[in-house]
């Protein structure tokens, strides 16, 4: 039996979005040719006497299928509203293309996605690489000698611009490559692999870390309408570590052998609970001893607002040799961070017999100790909270129990003797 002749395609008809094959068709005894489309979702097939009559009726049916009129009469009236809004939406595009090419497009571009997305996804991220592909490159730690300097321009606090700097100093040891790269994974790791450091200290890297990238995004290092892969990372409890005081016993060898120009940072840290920062801007005209207080002036808070901290008996007994003087409670002294260094040098100074230093410094030991023994004594955390700058909350939920009643009076009894009064008063004359 002889194999049926399989028709062969001759000539493929396009335009406007269609695709119309021409097959040579065998019949016995004469040339024919056959067109096949599809039309309202069938495979139509029409039989043409010549080459030349198949060429025509392709062209037709291009026509009349790229407007859509060869499907008018299988159409409902909601197909004929869906055609002829997607044809409207294809106008829109300015772009001249068929409604069935912009199906083929988007069934491609469907496929190959395979699921990993919308097509508006990926349209997205080709846009943005595109406009990444325009901004200024940038290396993190190049880019952190640029903010520093600028923030060193506009002549912000010492403090906050050191601050700053050890932060970002060390984030730049971790990432040495290009910004744009870093994401919020790497952001997430470096901060988890801070050993031994609280949440509130990972919290503060992360301020700095953000604040840079602000500051990229800004300068035209990143993409200016999005928000940063570095605010996306995660937050931390900020509840930090357990509060850490000094006992009494502590503190008198500290009022005893600390230096005697770096006495009143004992005392007014012990006794009347004012941060380092607070007391290394503190001048003596601030010290009001007609009025038992201390005014913190709002510009010198932490919190911007004004204050004043008592001065206790016992704060008035060891400033007694200060009482006349005037300029800052600290010569020279500029910030906490000059501050902390010399009364590092002066507490490790204080040694026992074998030569190693009694204590150890606890950061912001005296302020703690001072608002616990003080809550101790008076218990009631309102009163406390206005002496020491800190909301009520805060004071009744880090401070209150953390020592007796027996120790807070304690910790208020340390009075010097008249031999340390005469030696620190011979010291400053």
């Amino acid at each position: 039996m002889a194999r049926k002749k399989k028709s062969t395609i001759v000539e493929v008809v396009e335009g406007k979005g269609q695709r119309i094959p021409i097959y040579k068709s065998p019949v016995a005894g004469y040339e024919s040719y056959l067109l096949a489309y599809y039309q309202a979702g069938q495979r139509i097939r029409e039989r043409a006497k010549s080459f030349e009559a198949a060429k025509k009726r392709a062209s037709e049916l291009i026509d009349s299928l790229s407007d859509g009129s060869a499907h008018v009469e299988k159409l409902t009236a909601r197909d004929h509203a869906v055609v002829s809004e997607a044809l409207q939406i294809l106008d829109k595009t300015g772009e001249e293309i068929g409604l069935l090419d912009a199906v083929r497009q988007f069934a491609d571009a469907t496929e190959k996605l395979d699921g990993q997305g919308t097509i508006a996804d990926a349209v997205r991220v080709f846009l943005e690489q595109r406009e990444m592909a325009k901004l200024t490159p940038v290396k993190l730690p190049d880019l952190v000698e640029v903010f520093l300097a600028s923030i060193r321009e506009q002549k912000l606090s010492r403090r906050y611009v050191l601050d700053m700097q050890a932060r970002l100093h060390k984030a730049a040891e971790s990432f040495t490559g290009q910004i744009v790269k870093i994401r919020t994974a790497d952001v997430d790791a470096w901060l988890k692999g801070m050993k031994q450091t609280s949440g509130r200290t990972r919290n503060n890297y992360r301020n700095a870390i953000i604040t840079l990238f602000r500051f990229a995004k800004d300068k035209g290092y990143l993409l200016r309408d999005q928000q940063t892969e570095a605010e996306y990372s995660s937050r931390y409890n900020g509840q930090g570590g357990a509060i850490g005081i000094y006992t009494p016993e502590q503190v008198e060898l500290l009022l005893n052998r600390i230096a005697p120009r770096l006495l009143p940072v004992v005392a007014i840290g012990a006794f009347a609970g004012l941060r380092s920062a607070e007391i290394s801007r503190l001048e003596w005209s601030e010290v009001l001893f007609d009025q038992d207080v201390i005014e913190i002036k709002a510009r010198k808070a932490k919190t911007a607002t004004r204050r004043l901290a008592p001065i206790l008996p016992v704060l008035a007994a060891w400033l007694k040799p200060f009482a006349k003087k005037s300029g800052r409670v600290l010569q020279g002294v500029n910030d906490e961070f000059a501050l902390a260094t010399q009364f590092k040098k002066a507490v490790d100074a204080i040694t026992g017999p074998d030569g190693k230093p009694l204590l150890k410094i606890i950061h912001n030991g005296f302020r703690h100790s001072f608002i616990s023994c003080r809550m101790a004594v008076l218990k009631n955390a309102a009163e406390v909270s206005l002496e020491a700058g800190n909301s009520p909350r805060m004071i009744f939920e880090h401070y209150r129990e953390l020592v007796t009643e027996r120790t807070g009076k304690e910790w208020f009894s340390k009075r010097p003797s008249k031999g340390r009064l005469k030696e620190i008063s011979a010291a400053i004359a």
